[in-house]
């Protein structure tokens, strides 16, 4: 059985042939302005989703990046406040060397024991320090002073309590990767007994029968202080090398995944202008080809 091929029909595949031309060249230009390979995800569903995973684990490197320069900035902040603490306290154990020497009267040690007493409150002073508003040795009590001072009837500091609380600060700085970045005050000041210890020095010298052992005892007590400073500050120096490691690990991972996502994404703009030529070739022969198939009412109607 034969089937009659009848004009309409030609008509019909010819126009269908000419808008699928259309279509791919209209893709192929939207490729070209847009820059990307991928402009919806119909166009390559299996490309779009790792596009996306790449995204979505660029984003999570930029994230630990910013955890790690907000760490880098506390921990440094910490070190230093640590180091000036370390300045005071070599002072006030040159000052406690001094004060037993055997040829000082009372009243000497007593003028050494006002400079202890200033010491003390440059302590103070920098055991609460803040970085933009968060105090640093609170624990994770931040907005609250982390030491009120007691006073006596002539001002003098007699005894420190805690406000804070012994809780760590923790950024994220990688996958299931945590950096510390606080010292809680409790731990380190009222535990090793910075304040006690400073008071009982400047008391004793101030005392009117100065107990030699008593202060040699409180003296040993201040060294033990120092070397746990010292060693708090030297951690947290081995931190901030730490972090600048990191950074500039994370920063290479990241540029990486970029250019992954580049590869991915982005179109081949040479490969996309030679596909566009041969497009429009085409595109141009099922112009000409219906022009000649279509009849020429028809093709007048068209234009």
């Amino acid at each position: 059985m034969s089937f009659r091929i009848t004009q309409e029909s030609i008509n019909r595949t010819t126009l269908s042939n000419i808008n699928l031309n259309f279509k791919k060249l209209q893709e192929i230009q939207e490729k070209l302005s847009s820059g990307k390979q991928i402009n919806r995800p119909s166009d390559d569903p299996s490309g779009t989703r790792k596009i996306l995973g790449l995204k979505t684990e660029e984003i999570q490197f930029q994230q630990y990046l910013n955890n790690t320069a907000a760490a880098k900035e506390q921990i440094n902040y910490t070190f230093n406040t640590l180091e000036n603490l370390q300045e005071i306290l070599a002072q006030v154990k040159g000052l406690t060397m001094q004060a037993t020497n055997d040829t000082l009267g009372q009243s000497e040690r007593r003028i050494i024991a006002g400079e202890l007493n200033e010491l003390l409150e440059s302590v103070l002073q920098f055991s609460n320090m803040d970085n933009d508003g968060q105090y640093i040795f609170s624990g994770t009590k931040t907005s609250s002073i982390p030491f009120s001072p007691t006073r006596d009837s002539n001002g003098k500091i007699s005894s420190v309590s805690y406000n804070g609380n012994n809780e760590e600060i923790k950024y994220q700085i990688g996958p299931n990767t945590y950096i510390q970045v606080n010292i809680t005050g409790g731990t380190f000041f009222q535990n090793n007994g910075v304040f006690s210890t400073l008071i009982s020095l400047r008391d004793a010298l101030e005392s009117d029968t100065f107990d030699s052992s008593a202060f040699l005892s409180l003296r040993n007590d201040l060294d033990t202080t120092t070397d746990t400073l010292l060693s708090e500050t030297t951690r947290f120096g081995a931190k901030a090398n730490r972090l600048d490691l990191t950074a500039h690990s994370l920063e290479n991972s990241r540029i990486a995944l970029k250019e992954l996502i580049s590869y991915t994404e982005d179109a081949d703009i040479a490969s996309l202008i030679m596909d566009l030529k041969h497009q429009e070739n085409i595109l141009q022969s099922s112009l000409e080809t219906g022009a000649r198939i279509i009849q020429p009412t028809l093709l007048d109607f068209l234009r």
